[in-house]
């Protein structure tokens, strides 16, 4: 094995070596790591997030796990960056366009556990932050398999395109399991049939493929089946059954009203907005060679995202009487009497972001194009995860 695989695999392992090691050490002194450190600082909370008996404890952060979550942030940074470059992988728009819908499914499936979907255990992959580091491992994941996949049949063919079906497949199969095993889990009887015929529907889209499979489209083809196992909960929640019930017993017997034409508004005033944004910067700058850069599909996709953010709490705020948690939008919606201050803001934030990126760092984001890649994709998490999620819970009035 040469070093560049023997570094690719160290990279790999490194992250389950420290959970071996940890769970070692809690086997072996269960008092002093788990009750005294695991559970006091990491688990309870979660415990408590999820409305389970956490004795005592409650669902806010400490600055134990604060701090532990952004060191595991800025090292799985790191490490992806790492491995990104060693596998030289593409990522331009469609490496962007691939993981769009990995956003969507952060933000939905937090949503459903908001809801009552899930018990125990399965409610607890589903609480922060634990959902979005299955989402990473499961999309770094998604991203590697693909790329082996594209390198082991350059040429593309029948091969190819069967081994690819299969690795479509695998999240269905998977989630077929999970309700199959695991009835109890859910508060809602969910037929697998959908699920496997979800699944196959998205294995037949590579069959017919002439020439190679991107590493990009596998990668998309399985999050947006992914994404329609969510659409199909919602489905059976949107049908009032037993899973509804059980919500709205625990509401006191309120009914939560859904508002499903203002999300179809919010959504309907993103498409706007990111026109109107995207014609303003594309006038502005067209004429300039130097920020010429700062028109580019990439950037416009970042755009789009956080214009869905601006539209939920325009909509929220201004019509359904929602409040802003941050302290400057909130700050400047007081003052100015609307949540529309929110479009201007964030091109007061995303514009400068944008020429630091692409026109100050132009040389740096040339020499290192996967970590400037990595910066980008968290500038779209920031806009369309929680603009995604304001607008599922408003249109379902959870």
């Amino acid at each position: 094995m040469d070093a560049r695989r023997l570094k690719l695999w160290a990279l790999l392992a490194a992250p389950f070596a420290l959970v071996v090691i940890l769970a070692l050490l809690c086997l072996i002194w269960p008092e002093t790591f788990w009750d005294r450190f695991l559970w006091k600082y990491y688990w309870s909370p979660i415990v408590a997030d999820a409305g389970g008996d956490a004795g005592g404890a409650t669902s806010e952060y400490n600055w134990v796990d604060t701090i532990t979550y952004g060191v595991i942030l800025a090292l799985s940074a790191f490490l992806i960056n790492k491995l990104f470059i060693l596998r030289k992988l593409r990522v331009g728009l469609p490496f962007f366009v691939a993981l769009s819908p990995v956003i969507l499914i952060g933000s939905a499936a937090r949503v459903l556990e908001d809801m009552e979907l899930f018990n125990e255990p399965l409610q607890y992959l589903f609480i922060s932050p634990i959902i979005y580091i299955m989402l990473g491992l499961l999309t770094l994941g998604s991203i590697i398999v693909s790329d082996i996949i594209e390198r082991k049949w350059p040429g593309g063919g029948r091969d190819q395109r069967l081994v690819s079906a299969l690795l479509i497949m695998a999240p269905s199969l998977l989630v077929t399991l999970v309700i199959l095993a695991g009835k109890g889990w859910f508060n809602e009887g969910i037929s697998v049939l959908p699920v496997l015929l979800i699944g196959a529907l998205a294995a037949c889209t590579v069959l017919p493929v002439k020439g190679q499979l991107k590493w990009e489209r596998l990668v998309l083809t399985i999050w947006l089946e992914a994404l329609a196992f969510v659409v199909y909960v919602y489905v059976l929640w949107v049908m009032k059954g037993e899973w509804f019930d059980q919500y709205v017993a625990l509401n006191m017997g309120v009914e939560p009203t859904s508002h499903l034409g203002s999300g179809g508004l919010i959504f309907l005033l993103m498409l706007a907005a990111t026109l109107i944004m995207g014609l303003l910067m594309f006038v502005a700058f067209k004429g300039s060679k130097k920020y010429h850069a700062i028109i580019s599909g990439i950037n416009i996709f970042i755009l789009a995202g956080h214009m869905l953010d601006a539209s939920a709490t325009y909509v929220g705020i201004d019509h359904f009487g929602y409040t802003e948690k941050h302290v400057l939008p909130s700050f400047l919606i007081r003052v100015t009497g609307t949540a529309l201050v929110m479009f201007p803001l964030k091109l007061l934030f995303l514009i400068p972001a944008f020429i630091i990126l692409d026109v100050e760092l132009e040389k740096e984001t040339k020499e290192n194009p996967h970590l400037m890649a990595l910066v980008k994709l968290t500038m779209l998490v920031l806009g369309a995860a929680p603009g995604a999620r304001d607008l599922i819970r408003l249109a379902l009035g959870v």
